[in-house]
């Protein structure tokens, strides 16, 4: 769902994003890592002459901030500069032609716009041709969290969403930013996809577009990461003398819950016979005052049928006719899943929202 407003803008002939940054990074000494709205807050603190007195390099230091340098083409035209992120997690991008002298005026003015949400600013060549001011109407979304009543270029106006961050503790038992996450859409991107609501996913070193189904691909990945980081601690846990688990009892798998698992005679008049295997299972209960002929919304269960193939399988159901479903009909089911979810999510966060008058 979005908004409208009416926002000052200044026109451009050019459009698009700052292009990333593939050069190496010029770094300012590491600090210690501090908790950003910390960073914030000894920011908004200092004087401006306590600012204008602190060398460059130290401020970036100071707020968790990159300075990278590129080739000059790398930068989008009639644009000499641009920051991306924020407070603790920003990067400022300049030529690396340029000379100290000019640099650092530019760096000083995007320091004293940031803060602690995500933003996109550039310092556009002042050589470049004269624009014209106008207000523009614009649509923006309700996720955003963008500033749009300061007057900016038309190409400068993004829409972005609270950052969700992926941390670690520290030695020191400050958190450590890993990565980060955030809706987006730039409405005068050259890339189709970022022009889209989007999800930009940033390694704190490099930013990433992802398209809707892109991100889902995403966060499944990161859920089997999750899954592996669980089995190397269960792992690590285990001091010297811990009894290891015992490996599958012969003719089962490692999941099979032999107590339910039965064998049965095939039925051809041999001594052959074949044996159905039962694993874990999950019961959806249905909500409270939902009326079924059955106690449950969704039931799936991990099983092997030795008489039909013999390959592991889903039963999935709702209490009707089920199916089994193999791997690819398990992705699937997961890609539904999760789009279900989605959509439940973005609806139980509409259930907040006012009614316009």
């Amino acid at each position: 769902m979005r908004n409208t407003t009416s926002i000052p803008a200044t026109f451009k002939p050019s459009g698009g994003i700052v292009t990333q940054p593939t050069a190496d990074a010029v770094e300012p000494p590491p600090a210690s890592p501090t908790a950003n709205s910390d960073l914030n807050t000894i920011w908004q603190q200092m004087t401006a002459e306590d600012t204008a007195n602190t060398p460059v390099r130290q401020l970036l230091t100071l707020l968790g901030l990159r300075l990278v340098e590129v080739d000059p083409e790398g930068l989008e035209d009639g644009t000499v500069a641009s920051f991306i992120g924020k407070v603790g997690e920003g990067i400022v991008v300049v030529p690396r032609t340029m000379p100290q002298a000019d640099r650092e005026p530019i760096v000083r003015r995007f320091l004293a716009q940031i803060g602690t949400e995500y933003k996109v600013l550039k310092e556009h060549d002042p050589n470049g041709p004269v624009f014209r001011e106008a207000r523009v109407r614009i649509e923006c979304f309700d996720w955003c969290v963008e500033d749009h009543d300061v007057p900016q270029f038309v190409d400068d106006i993004v829409h972005s969403g609270e950052s969700a961050d992926l941390e670690l503790t520290g030695e020191d038992g400050e958190r450590v930013p890993l990565i980060h996450s955030r809706l987006g859409v730039d409405p005068t991107s050259q890339v189709e996809e970022q022009r889209n609501p989007h999800v930009a996913v940033c390694d704190e070193q490099s930013m990433y577009f992802l398209p809707p189904m892109q991100a889902l691909e995403f966060a499944d990945e990161m859920t089997e990461f999750a899954d592996e980081v669980r089995a190397q601690a269960r792992r690590a846990a285990q001091r010297p003398g811990d009894k290891v688990p015992s490996a599958a009892e012969p003719g089962h798998y490692p999941w099979c819950n032999t107590a339910s698992c039965t064998t049965h005679p095939w039925g051809d008049g041999t001594d052959r016979t074949y044996t159905e295997h039962f694993g874990p299972d999950f019961n959806m209960p249905i909500p409270e005052g939902m009326h079924l002929p059955h106690d449950r919304m969704l039931h799936v269960a991990l099983g092997v049928s030795e008489e039909f193939g013999g390959r592991p399988e889903i039963s999935f159901g709702c209490g009707g006719n089920g199916v089994l479903l193999d791997e690819d009909g398990t992705d699937q089911a997961i890609a539904n899943l999760e789009a279900a979810l989605s959509a439940l999510r973005a609806m139980r966060a509409q259930m907040v929202q006012e009614k316009q008058a």
